[in-house]
């Protein structure tokens, strides 16, 4: 006898579209529940985050009601999770009690269903994690296989679940199938079949876990069409019905028995996630030595360590400090919470296989809860503080209408969050090598039913010519020295822009109106100007005959122009003394000086990788402004 624990995840992250949770849901969750419902012989685990079933409350509430039918007629075991499907080591402790309690209580009401075990999010784990689960109630959870191999153990001892404890609070862990994830759809259900028969002999009553993606079974490449109309999910289920040495359970039941033993597990996650972290060199040297080497000694090497995406991607880690400091300062109410929670959402923090960070409207979603959480202001606060955890002091300003973060050596902002707007109008992203990039296709069509792991095609023709890195980190008013005007192509690769100025010192001369000077090569006076306090002043002195002002923005309103010019295209003006930024249902933001200029723009463009292959994603703006002379900025926003 074999028995084998088939759970489900299903998950959209806080801020996708809509069309994109409707889809899925007709294509993968719904069809997927309809068909484990007429096998009811067939026991499953599922988990659905708090952020999808907010969503199917409101729009399909008739999902709930099978849902709740499964589990009233003892066919369905339901997993929880901290509500907003957060990172769990990435956030406060306390908020990750408060969310498990919280939706382990929503689960409750909606489902009548007290939830034993926890659905980790991307199955990150640090040994912490075990007290602070058991402090949430929670009895088990499901981890990779990959993460009980590092710990020492082999395939052979991986048949049912261990025990972990961090300072003597305990907590059930199961091993999920690596192989199982692999051939679950994508393989014939023989190879499924031959796999467990495999395993069956090792062991009396052997334990095999699948827990994995709902979206695996609908909407990856060739899927709805392998899974539903080819009716291979049906002739498995049928399969696991009928065949008499096959049993199907839940964790719940088997964590009431014996454990395989006790078992302490390094920090690690799913072996993929261990060569996304990397740098692209060396991820490339990961993979050559797996290549190399038996995959039977791929225990000991482990990948690189999941936070280190807030080294990868600085604007990863400024979006996460930002959420660290609202959680210090959540408003008061539920509403409030809540929306600090969707704001810790993981998807738009990293990025792998998936758009994930590179994802604008993802990023966006968590700056506007984040923003919608926070406190109300009560008066302008000005500090100085490692914001960021780099080493060195920014400049941190709060007030009514902005957040924001200086880099007082460059006095550059790198958040300039709006209140008003709902808005980090920083929210680009900047263009940096990925792996992946080396091996981008041309553009395919075909439709083999491939893992998402296994798939590489492209959305469109030529993506090589938009493989542009910067050479620096972005922000908003980089100051800089020019010898010469650059051409259009220039500026979009960073070539021949000169050298950016660095200040030796400031003074912060007013903190309610944000005055501060910045003495160096050059002068700088910034102040907060105007009755509603609205106006960025910039006042520079120096002796350059070639001045440059620099700066990035992250808007993605509809109709994005400069002076009627398209941004989604290279723009270029000369001799203005006013620039007005517009866009559909935003407010104009207007720049205006006290002397001519002239204007370079060009789009920030990246190639990604997402579920339906390598795309180009609009990531914001790059603009220069060219002084011949010193001048005097004003920045109405």
């Amino acid at each position: 006898m074999i028995r084998i624990a088939l759970y489900i995840h299903n998950h959209q992250p806080t801020g996708n579209f809509d069309e994109v949770f409707e889809h899925t849901y007709k294509h993968a969750y719904l069809p997927l529940l309809t068909t484990l419902m007429k096998h009811r012989k067939v026991k499953f685990g599922i988990h659905n985050s708090g952020t999808l079933l907010e969503w199917i409350v409101k729009k399909h509430p008739e999902f709930c009601e099978m849902l709740k039918e499964t589990v009233k007629n003892g066919q369905s075991d339901i997993l929880t999770s901290a509500y907003g499907e957060p990172i769990l080591t990435f956030i406060p402790r306390h908020d990750v009690i408060e969310q498990i309690k919280y939706y382990t209580d929503f689960l409750f009401t909606h489902f009548d269903y007290h939830a034993q075990g926890l659905w980790l999010t991307e199955r990150i784990w640090e040994p912490q994690l075990a007290a602070t689960l058991h402090d949430a109630g929670i009895t088990y959870t499901l981890l990779d296989d990959t993460h009980f191999l590092y710990a020492g153990l082999t395939d052979e001892n991986l048949y049912s679940y261990y025990i972990t404890e961090q300072e003597g609070k305990t907590l059930k862990v199961f091993p999920i199938s690596m192989k199982l994830r692999y051939l679950i759809p994508f393989h014939p259900i023989v190879e499924t079949l031959a796999f467990l028969r495999s395993e069956e002999k090792k062991r009396p009553n052997v334990l095999k876990t699948l827990g994995d993606d709902g979206e695996k079974f609908g909407v990856w490449p060739g899927t709805y069409d392998w899974v539903h109309t080819k009716r291979w999910l049906d002739e498995f289920l049928s399969l696991l019905e009928n065949e008499p040495d096959i049993e199907t359970v839940f964790l719940h039941e088997v964590a009431d028995e014996p454990p395989a033993g006790r078992i302490y597990l390094p920090t690690s996650s799913y072996e993929e996630m261990g060569e996304w972290v990397l740098p692209p060199e060396r991820s490339k040297e990961y993979e050559k030595l797996k290549k190399k080497i038996n995959s039977k000694y791929y225990y000991l090497i482990h990948g690189g360590y999941f936070r280190n995406f807030l080294r990868k991607y600085p604007e990863a880690n400024i979006m996460h400090k930002r959420m660290l400091h609202v959680s210090t300062n959540v408003g008061d109410g539920e509403a409030a919470k809540l929306s600090l929670w969707r704001g810790q959402c993981s998807c738009a923090y990293w990025h792998g296989i998936f758009g994930g960070l590179y994802l604008p409207h993802l990023r966006d979603a968590i700056y506007r809860n984040l923003i919608d959480a926070e406190h109300p202001q009560q008066a302008p606060q000005l500090q100085e503080m490692d914001f960021d955890t780099d080493g060195e002091q920014e400049i941190v300003f709060s007030d009514s209408n902005f957040f924001i973060v200086m880099k007082p050596r460059t006095a550059r902002f790198v958040e300039l969050d709006d209140r008003e707007r709902k808005q980090n109008l920083l929210n680009y992203l900047g263009r940096r090598r990925e792996k992946y990039h080396q091996s981008l296709p041309a553009s395919t069509n075909h439709n083999e039913v491939k893992s998402i792991h296994e798939t590489f095609k492209s959305k469109e023709q030529e993506l090589q010519k938009y493989l542009i890195y910067d050479r620096y980190e972005r922000g908003f008013g980089i100051d800089r020295v020019l010898q010469d005007i650059p051409t259009e192509e220039e500026f979009r690769k960073g070539v021949n822009i000169g050298s950016i100025v660095e200040y030796e010192r400031y003074a912060i001369l007013d903190k309610k109106h944000m005055k501060i000077e910045f003495d160096g090569p050059i002068k700088k006076c910034l102040e907060l100007v105007g009755k509603t306090g609205r106006t960025i002043r910039l006042r520079y002195d120096g002796d350059l005959t070639l001045f440059g002002f620099e700066f990035s923005l992250g808007i993605f309103q509809n109709d994005l122009r400069l002076n009627n010019n398209d941004l989604h295209a290279i723009v270029s003006l000369t001799g203005v003394n006013e620039c007005t930024l517009e866009a559909r249902d935003f407010a104009p933001i207007t720049m205006h000086a006290d002397t001519l200029f002239d204007v370079l723009t060009y789009p920030i463009e990246t190639v990604s990788s997402s579920e339906a292959g390598f795309e180009r994603i609009f990531q914001g703006i790059s603009v220069l402004f060219i002084f011949r002379k010193m001048p005097t900025i004003d920045i109405r926003l």
